[in-house]
């Protein structure tokens, strides 16, 4: 009987161990074949980057094998009232929106929807006859020229359309974006798309990546395709299947008090409230207010547990909890590196290619870090980033609140830290 008794208390004790407080399950970590030690190492590492006010605070989840081995909060969510960062704090995620809008879209491909060869015409037809730019002449007037062939919906996945975003590059073709100011006013989702495609393409469709306003596109595709808008598509058939009950493209007012506030440094080094970017304001506006159309390139709003939901449904293959989102087949389409060899490697990193909205590891030697190839993953622009490893069966997300985008030193020290923290199948 007391033996009985000593299993029965052992189990309940190992129980106990996958449950931490919060909404999401934790297991030890060498259950999952990882070092509890390492990974605390890797705490200690976070935890002085906040006491050092490189960040007000952030948010790290890293699963193995589907289990949760590493849920941390640090720091506050505003410096000013000094709020902690807990479970339910709100991100702006950014571009971390795009993998969402790329499985939106492959669910309406696996719906027989639309072909990736489609021309976007086809579907928008404002994109008919699309003008080239070519240069300047004498007079600094644009030189254009016809498309050798129009843009397709395989080119809007990859950032390969001629499309671009108007505030990464300076080319004539950025200046007519940022006149426009096309993403910034209150008008439905047809009419920004139409502007958008009356403006001339910055390049031949298909011969360039230029990380771009394609996935806008793509949100207006889905209102076409599917006759609702993307928003309330992309919450019935993505979100809410998954269970992201917290994720939204806005914040009601009763939820308000868990947005976190973007920071920066000022010129003296100290860590203040990002107030001035004019991107943070219609970010922190549009979670509030709703005044402007979800279009699908940067918009929503996510807590930490529910973006680990969906990166770890895209790893297992499309399906998480029971519930399926896409096949098997159709996720491998959509992480796998999809740029042909004439434009591999221009305008992109090294030893990086593109899925369908999602950065691909196409050569783990050209990368200064340890990583996998065939790791897939996005960020976002005030400092949040994900990845999926299929190799080593691994998902890391982190949700920071930091502006101007600083992932780099993030994405190499957690690669570094959590990689070395595997020591077992």
């Amino acid at each position: 009987m007391k033996t009985f008794s000593r299993c029965v208390i052992a189990a309940i004790a190992l129980l106990a161990l996958d449950v931490l407080a919060g909404s999401v399950e934790t297991t030890r970590p060498e259950r999952v074949g990882m070092s509890e030690q390492q990974l605390e190492r890797l705490h200690s590492r976070l935890q002085q980057m906040v006491d050092d006010e490189a960040s007000a605070g952030f948010q790290i989840l890293v699963s193995r094998h589907g289990r949760v081995v590493m849920h941390r909060n640090y720091g506050v969510t505003d410096i000013e009232s000094r709020t902690p960062v807990t479970d339910d704090t709100l991100y702006r995620i950014y571009s971390m929106t795009k993998p969402v809008v790329a499985v939106a879209m492959m669910v309406l491909y696996e719906e027989g929807k639309y072909s990736l060869q489609d021309p976007v015409a086809k579907y928008i037809p404002e994109f008919e006859g699309a003008k080239v730019f070519a240069g300047v002449d004498d007079a600094g007037e644009m030189i254009l020229e016809d498309a050798l062939r129009p843009p397709t919906i395989h080119d809007l996945l990859q950032h390969t359309a001629g499309l671009s975003y108007g505030i990464f590059s300076d080319t004539p073709v950025d200046k007519l974006y940022r006149e426009s100011a096309i993403f910034d006013t209150d008008r439905p989702l047809k009419e920004l798309i139409a502007e958008l495609a009356s403006m001339p393409l910055l390049f031949q469709p298909g011969t360039e990546y230029h990380y771009s306003l394609g996935v806008d596109v793509q949100g207006y595709l889905i209102e076409v395709l599917s006759g609702m808008d993307a928003e309330t598509f992309v919450r019935k058939r993505v979100l809410e299947p998954l269970g992201m009950d917290e994720t939204s493209a806005w914040v009601a007012p009763e939820k308000a008090s868990l947005l976190t506030r973007v920071h920066t440094h000022d010129e003296a080094g100290q860590l203040v409230v990002y107030e001035d970017d004019p991107e943070s304001k219609f970010q922190t506006s549009h979670a509030l207010r709703k005044p402007i159309a979800f279009s699908g390139g940067a918009q929503l709003i996510a807590t930490g547990d529910d973006y680990w939901r969906f990166a770890q449904m895209l790893l297992n293959g499309g399906e998480l909890d029971g519930v399926r989102i896409l096949s098997p087949t159709t996720v491998e389409l959509m992480t796998s590196n999809r740029f042909p060899e004439s434009i591999a490697g221009r305008r992109f990193a090294p030893g990086q290619g593109h899925g369908f909205n999602l950065v691909v590891v196409t050569d783990n030697t050209l990368i200064p870090y340890p990583i996998s190839n065939g790791e897939f993953s996005h960020g976002g622009l005030a400092t949040t980033f994900f990845w999926a490893d299929p190799e080593l069966d691994l998902v890391v997300v982190l949700l920071n609140q930091y502006l101007p985008w600083s992932n780099p030193p993030y994405i190499d020290l957690i690669h570094r830290m959590v990689r070395a923290a595997v020591i077992a199948e």
